[in-house]
């Protein structure tokens, strides 16, 4: 996913039945589709052969949990392995829902969670999927008590996620016009696994979901983020260290307020933010969950100990609803460009920071890039000023809120893997699921490609003064 997500063989065009051959990339030729084999085996099957592997004993931490020492071989140990792949193009199904805006029906607020799993799934996602069809419900009471939402409320049941964000990303592809006037894309895909609420999104919402998080009554008492605040405090426990679909590391930037983590990859998300540009988030209630993506991982186990009495998942159906409710019924965008703006200068000093580590005394020149932050932070305090105020008719200053994000994209994409255009916001190659802020700048700095880290810093640069101009062309 680090490359590109989706159909293997259509990059950046959407995997429809009729798409003729010649507009995919063969099997054989996709970057995507591996070349060496590869098999998952039981502990089971892995203990005779690791048992009878010679050589050093492994480096102390590589020592599993099985009763004797482990070796790196090479041999004696010879292990012939038979493996049959089955190679085939499957049609996968998204459901989609759609209540129309009555102001502004082209504005659309997408929510989303994918229904596939590797097997049972009760936690991932399906926790995700009651809470949203819960979520559903309650928007259905709405309406039929003459509620209506002023934009338009997209709600996708993703399929194929677990392949690789299949199925939201060739919607994502499909639809990326009328994405292009998309206000939100609100993900969610383990709801509960547990106590502990926690969530991820763009800095130009990471406010938005603090003030939801304020609205919706704690299972523990008080809010959501009266608890989230408790668990958000040096003493509680750390950030989960695995890697899984609840794994939400720490934000990239500091706060004083209770920790909004950045987007990586990993969900459903990642076409609508990284690629197309659509201010993103993604929320969570988290604990110990050591079944991820097994057969234990099912409905026994989520009535013992995820959430017995399912109020967890009450609670993630409230948050999930009110950021739907709240975004499509808004008479201004609640971004937070001036929060952007500052989050991108405490990435560029630790960039900036890490180069000279890199390079020494042939440290690339960050000015630009840090005058672009600046400028983002000063447009984005002018037009939260004038979002406060309340205009009688936004409908030009959402047009511009909107814009903002999408100039965010770089248009020719992040070097080597083209998929990815955001300029902030990407999954580190070697991260699996976390972020990398400022990727372009920060991997290059990684390669130690002082050139490169020259390029990315005036593309970074460009993307800031684009962003901050859209907003000042608001007068």
């Amino acid at each position: 996913m680090f490359q590109f997500p989706g159909d293997p063989t259509t990059p950046g065009i959407a995997s429809t039945p009729n798409l003729p051959d010649s507009k995919r990339v063969s099997p054989v030729e996709s970057e995507q589709l591996p070349k060496i084999p590869v098999t998952p085996i039981s502990y089971a099957d892995a203990s005779p052969i690791l048992e009878h592997l010679g050589g050093p004993p492994s480096p102390r931490e590589w020592q599993g949990a099985l009763p004797f020492t482990y070796h790196v071989g090479p041999g004696p140990a010879k292990v012939k392995m038979h493996l049959k792949q089955d190679y085939q193009f499957r049609t996968i199904w998204d459901v989609i829902g759609k209540v129309k805006g009555t102001s502004s029906p082209d504005e659309w607020v997408v929510a989303g969670n994918h229904r596939d799993a590797w097997v049972y799934g009760a936690v991932d996602p399906n926790s995700g999927t009651a809470a949203m069809l819960e979520s559903v419900h309650g928007l259905g009471e709405l309406l039929k008590s003459g509620w209506k939402p002023k934009r338009t409320i997209v709600i996708g049941s993703w399929d194929a996620e677990e392949e690789g964000l299949i199925g939201s990303t060739e919607w994502g592809e499909d639809h990326a016009q009328e994405l292009g006037n998309a206000a939100a894309y609100f993900n969610m895909d383990v709801a509960v696994s547990g106590k502990k609420f926690g969530a991820s999104g763009v800095p130009s919402l990471k406010e938005f979901i603090r003030e939801i998080a304020k609205a919706v009554p704690s299972p523990q008492g008080g809010t959501v983020y009266e608890s989230w605040k408790k668990t958000s405090e040096p003493s509680a426990e750390s950030h989960r260290s695995q890697e899984t679909s609840t794994f939400r590391p720490p934000p990239a930037a500091t706060h004083n307020d209770v920790p909004v983590g950045d987007l990586g990859s990993g969900s459903d998300y990642t076409v609508f933010l990284q690629h197309l540009g659509v201010p993103s988030t993604d929320v969570s209630s988290t604990g110990d969950y050591g079944v991820y993506h097994s057969v234990f991982d099912n409905f026994a186990w989520f009535k013992k100990f995820g959430d017995p009495d399912f109020r967890y998942e009450q609670q993630m159906a409230r948050v999930y609803g009110l950021e739907v409710i709240r975004m499509s019924s808004a008479d201004v965008l609640p971004y937070d460009y001036e929060n952007y703006g500052r989050e991108i200068l405490v990435y560029l000093d630790a960039a900036k920071s890490k180069s000279k580590e890199r390079f020494g005394d042939k440290v690339p020149d960050f000015s630009a890039a840090l005058e672009g932050a600046r400028h983002l932070q000063e447009a984005g305090t002018k037009i939260l000023q004038k979002q406060r105020k309340m205009p009688t008719a936004p409908d030009r200053l959402n047009a511009k809120l909107r814009e903002a994000e999408r100039a965010l994209l770089i248009p020719e994409g992040l070097p080597n893997r083209p998929w990815f255009h955001h300029a902030i916001y990407a999954p580190g190659q070697y991260t699996g699921y976390a972020a990398v802020v400022i990727p372009g700048v920060n991997e290059a700095i990684d390669r130690g490609d002082l050139r490169r880290t020259e390029q990315q810093i005036a593309a970074l640069a460009a993307a800031l003064n684009r962003t901050a101009l859209v907003l000042e062309q608001y007068r």
